[in-house]
């Protein structure tokens, strides 16, 4: 929880020294906990998956010789002399070393930080980091809604990002990556909502239970606080007005609704609660915005879509270059000054595709990994889901949820290149398919 607060109030982990304390930190968990140790089983595939993608990004930086660089990244060179005086004999992937070894750092932060709670969650742990992620989205997201209220576009009401853009939301310099971190923790945070109201339900008849236990059961402090976390989350992400966002929490909605079907009812507190949140998140939010604002937000859609056309068919051409070793994780800035030919006089800071960027970045060195990574995750998240017969199948589920919402806003975004996002997808996804615990009291 550490890492994931540090990184998410510390600007989201954009700028690099924000990054130092949360590195020592995986660094210590790793050493603490061992997660490559396996007690003689053989590694799992989505480890070796793992593993692979971080040796990849890793290989993209060492310094190869000019024959083998010719032969397996033959537009490497040309980038290399478009972007730099003088061109060293041996060359690396990637064509710009500082981001590739920020987009290392973050990737193996975040690859430590799933494997290790994975292993914690085996034992226990996974209310108290639900806790602690819905009181981090409760704060996060109040002062998001006052920092855009009063703030004239500094970053807690003190500095100015340092790229020009959209006013900041929060400690997100990107609103649409604000948007990410609430599609993964709202549905979590419901979802622990959810699997304590059934462990906490009354399933006796209550007929002769005294209507001031029954009043004070039902407005229990826990249900209160998740329900009033969640709000506020939802309240905060139809503020950013982002419509990857929306998108994408309305897909992590319809997986939410499928796995409550697939497994049954939760209990019945559960329905009351979401109907009286879902209430106020509307009354807060037509207190601070209008029908109508959203509606014009909602009808830009078409001309949004013929932006994002124009940067993927520019990125396509990095593609089309660089289709086995990509251009260095991290490096999609730099490629874009070299490649980008619409648009003057603004530069592509990102693809709005995550899949067509890791694919850019990366090439098939970096890609296929990351595609079998997530065929594994799946297959383990549906297992896991399916065995688990506990009440901490809604705090999966939501999890889950909320990951597959981040799938599907990926398509528009990449919101999961920000450090604070990769941190709290790596805690949701350890979640998913942690090994089933003794424990049961939510």
């Amino acid at each position: 929880m550490f890492v994931l607060g540090w990184t998410t109030f510390g600007f989201a982990g954009l700028y690099p020294s924000a990054l130092v304390v949360p590195a020592l930190v995986c660094a210590l968990l790793a050493i603490a906990y061992r997660p490559w140790a396996y007690g003689g089983r053989p590694m799992p595939a989505l480890d070796v998956c793992l593993a692979l993608i971080v040796a990849a990004i890793a290989a993209q930086m060492l310094p190869l010789p000019a024959f083998l660089i010719d032969v397996i990244s033959p537009a490497d060179r040309r980038a290399w002399q478009q972007l730099s005086l003088a061109v060293p004999s041996a060359l690396p992937i990637s064509i710009d070393l500082g981001r590739t070894a920020r987009a290392l750092l973050v990737t193996t932060g975040g690859v430590l930080l799933f494997v290790v709670a994975r292993r914690v969650f085996s034992t226990g742990g996974v209310r108290i980091v639900a806790r602690g992620v819905s009181l981090i989205g409760l704060l996060v997201s109040a002062i998001a809604l006052a920092q855009d209220a009063t703030a004239n576009g500094l970053m807690y009401w003190r500095w100015k990002p340092l790229d020009e853009g959209p006013p900041p939301f929060g400690p997100f310099v990107n609103r649409n990556h604000f948007a990410t971190w609430v599609i993964l923790a709202a549905p979590l945070c419901l979802g622990y909502l959810a699997a304590h109201a059934q462990v906490h339900h009354h399933h006796g008849p209550v007929e002769g239970i005294p209507w001031r236990r029954r009043l004070v059961t039902f407005f229990d402090g826990r249900a209160m606080g998740l329900t009033a976390a969640a709000c506020l989350m939802v309240v905060a992400l139809v503020m950013t007005l982002s419509r990857s966002g929306l998108a994408g929490m309305g897909a992590a909605a319809a997986v939410g609704a499928f796995l409550r079907m697939n497994r049954g009812r939760a209990a019945g507190r559960t329905f009351w609660w979401l109907l009286a949140g879902s209430a106020l998140a509307i009354g807060l939010t037509l207190a601070e915005t209008t029908p109508a604002a959203l509606a014009h937000r909602l009808a830009t859609v078409g001309v949004s879509a013929t932006g994002r056309l124009l940067i993927w068919r520019d990125t396509m051409s990095i593609v089309k270059d660089f289709w086995l070793t990509g251009t260095g994780a991290g490096t999609y800035l730099t490629s874009m000054l070299l490649y980008q030919r619409s648009s003057p006089g603004w530069l592509y800071n990102q693809a709005h595709n995550h899949y067509l960027q890791i694919v850019s970045e990366g090439g098939l060195m970096v890609g296929l990994p990351v595609a079998i990574a997530l065929g594994c995750f799946v297959r383990e998240a549906w297992r896991s889901l399916h065995r688990d017969t506990s009440g901490m199948y809604w705090v999966r589920a939501g999890a889950f949820s909320g990951l597959a919402g981040v799938a599907a806003q990926s398509v528009w975004e990449t919101g999961l290149t920000m450090p604070a996002n990769a941190a709290l997808a790596a805690l949701a996804a350890a979640i998913v398919v942690h090994g089933a615990g003794t424990r049961t009291r939510t």
